[in-house]
């Protein structure tokens, strides 16, 4: 009878051990391993910018496109500063004003707003690239688009275009707007 009490008793110990050794391995841990030690948070998403920040620190909005390079590009009327949703910037005009032909293009170097930010506010946004640097677009098609490239941890070129002409991809002209103004930019 002691040798049946003696069984029990050891297969009731191997039952409970295997118990308390499933427990730890349950936790997604591996033996040995304290599973009372505190996670490490997650590090805060990077930027995939592998070209160098650029200052987004301007006092001239519309000196970020100097007048050869306006030329160059099509800009027709002398640039605007204005403010376009709480963000300064500058206007730049193809065309004549109030004529079916030509775009606009608000072009804002901001502190207000990373491409991050862009994105996770505008609908419809697609990756692209802008002089090397990670983008955002939104109105893919047609005569309307925004773009938002990621030159800054504390800000980005935002730019908002506009095609009087159903032919021209504002986006085209958008991201070709933009490049000029990002290459300008001094590195941070």
């Amino acid at each position: 009878m002691e040798e049946e009490t003696l069984r029990k008793g050891l297969a009731i110990g191997s039952v409970l051990a295997s118990f308390v050794l499933a427990g730890c391995s349950g936790s997604g841990g591996t033996a040995g391993t304290p599973s009372s030690a505190p996670a490490e948070p997650p590090a805060p998403p990077s930027s995939s910018r592998q070209a160098p920040a650029k200052s987004v620190q301007l006092a001239d909005q519309c000196a970020s496109l100097p007048q050869a390079q306006q030329q160059a590009l099509g800009v027709t009327l002398p640039p605007q500063a204005r403010e376009s949703n709480g963000m300064p910037g500058c206007t730049y005009v193809s065309g004549q004003g109030g004529s079916d032909q030509g775009w606009n293009v608000f072009v804002a170097v901001t502190t207000t707003e990373t491409m991050k930010d862009f994105t996770e506010s505008t609908a419809d946004v697609v990756p692209t690239e802008v002089a090397g640097y990670p983008a955002a677009q939104s109105g893919n098609e047609g005569r309307n688009c925004m773009v938002s490239v990621d030159v800054s941890d504390q800000g980005s070129v935002f730019v908002n275009a506009i095609s009087r002409v159903q032919s021209v991809n504002a986006c085209d002209v958008g991201k070709q707007i933009a490049g000029a103004v990002v290459q300008n930019l001094p590195n941070a």
